[in-house]
């Protein structure tokens, strides 16, 4: 007999605290207490674009003068999208009765009324502030006056430095990490913190996604470790050729993580080589999730590098084709990856029906802290990582590398 019978159990509900973000949700309101990419700066042309975020829809446009807005889609005449608007010299123009609204949501023309009335009936679309850094577009969502600085992590601050420049990603349209959009935000972003998946998904179920030398070798040990900006872990383990590796990843709250380089193969000796992507974790609404990536793209002879790609670029790897030519449901039950077990956890994770173990301490690391996060913000203080002053908001520090020890007899320690 089945000791575990399905028949009559009940799905509990989700972990709304942790996995909602809408308005007034508590994750929600973390997240609005942050800088989120919701563009490529590339991407706002002559036209507006229309986005979802944090369950909210929002109208991009960058006028003719070079400033970007974000409004709110409906016009405050009648309702309109503006996402049909025409952009102009100094703003949008609603494309029905052609209202036209600066960046900040002001309203500055209503061709349809007297002289007068548009001074007097001073209209503001509802707006968000907007900031532009490393080929990306920030909005921030929280409170009118509280914004922070968009933090400088040292990957991405390249104040002082000629070797690197940045561009801006968009993960599902371009190179990067993953191919995961149909599910919570929180199970992919929590995937960063469980490098066992490592092992088996990417390597003992589906074989070596990365073709990387790391993959390879004897049982690692890791360790999780609370550090000043979030969770991180530390993998260390003996490859085939008897090199070390010291594997360093962190998840800074509440929703970026830097991930070093996928692909290393291990062969030659270096210490500590930082990531090169800032990746923010972006929910769309609830089930459904974004990401967006600062890349420090190194230069040589003053140009982008030819032929180099992101530590992260995983997409070729894991799904080729898979744009113009998706999967078949077959090659994906065969050669399953990040997508199929992160949405496989259903639209939103149920963690009432989780058993974690041993290996899951960085989940419950990451989880506890965000639940941090939630408590300063009910008390009215600021989150974790908001940074307000411009002494402190330069190339802080993160934990994310990759430390390659070849033995003694080669010229260096393999001493940890």
């Amino acid at each position: 007999m089945i000791e575990n019978n399905a028949y009559g159990q009940t799905t509990p509900s989700e972990d709304i605290e942790l996995t909602h973000v809408e308005q007034g949700s508590p994750m929600g309101e973390v997240l609005r207490r942050f800088w989120q990419p919701v563009a490529l700066s590339e991407e706002l042309t002559d036209l507006p674009k229309k986005v979802k975020i944090l369950c909210e829809e929002l109208v991009l446009f960058r006028t003719k003068q070079g400033k970007v807005g974000c409004v709110l889609p409906h016009c405050s005449h009648r309702g309109t999208s503006l996402e049909w608007g025409r952009i102009e010299e100094n703003g949008i123009r609603c494309c029905y009765h052609g209202w036209l609204y600066q960046p900040d949501g002001k309203c500055v023309e209503m061709p349809c009324e007297p002289s007068g009335v548009c001074e007097r009936m001073n209209v503001h679309q509802p707006a968000y502030p907007t900031t532009e850094y490393g080929g990306l577009v920030f909005v921030y969502m929280g409170p009118a006056g509280t914004e922070p600085l968009l933090p400088m992590y040292d990957i991405i601050d390249t104040r002082g430095r000629d070797d690197v420049v940045l561009k801006g990603m968009k993960l599902w349209e371009g190179q990067g990490i993953g191919y995961v959009q149909d599910c919570n935000w929180l199970q992919n972003h929590e995937n960063a913190v469980d490098p066992w998946h490592l092992l088996i998904l990417h390597q003992m179920i589906s074989g070596d996604q990365f073709t990387s030398g790391l993959m390879h070798g004897g049982k690692p040990t890791i360790e999780f470790i609370d550090t000043p900006l979030g969770v991180a872990y530390e993998f260390r383990r003996e490859l085939l050729n008897k090199n070390r590796v010291i594997r360093s990843l962190e998840a800074i709250l509440p929703n970026v993580i830097l991930v070093p380089n996928l692909h290393e193969p291990g062969d030659a000796a270096k210490y500590q080589e930082k990531c090169t992507e800032c990746t923010w974790t972006v929910p769309v609404d609830n089930e459904h999730l974004t990401a967006f990536s600062i890349v420090a793209w190194p230069l040589e002879n003053g140009q982008p590098k030819k032929g180099w790609k992101p530590g992260t670029d995983t997409r070729t790897a894991l799904r080729p084709g898979s744009t113009t030519n998706p999967l078949s449901y077959e090659q994906r039950q065969r050669r399953p990856d990040d997508r199929e077990a992160q949405e496989g956890q259903r639209p939103i994770a149920v963690h009432a029906l989780e058993k974690l173990a041993t290996s899951d301490r960085g989940i419950v690391m990451l989880r506890r802290k965000l639940r941090e996060q939630i408590k300063a913000v009910k008390d009215n203080k600021d989150p974790s990582n908001v940074v307000r002053d411009p002494d402190l908001n330069r190339a802080i520090p993160t934990r994310s590398w990759n430390t390659i020890l070849v033995p003694k007899e080669a010229g260096v320690t393999a001493e940890a």
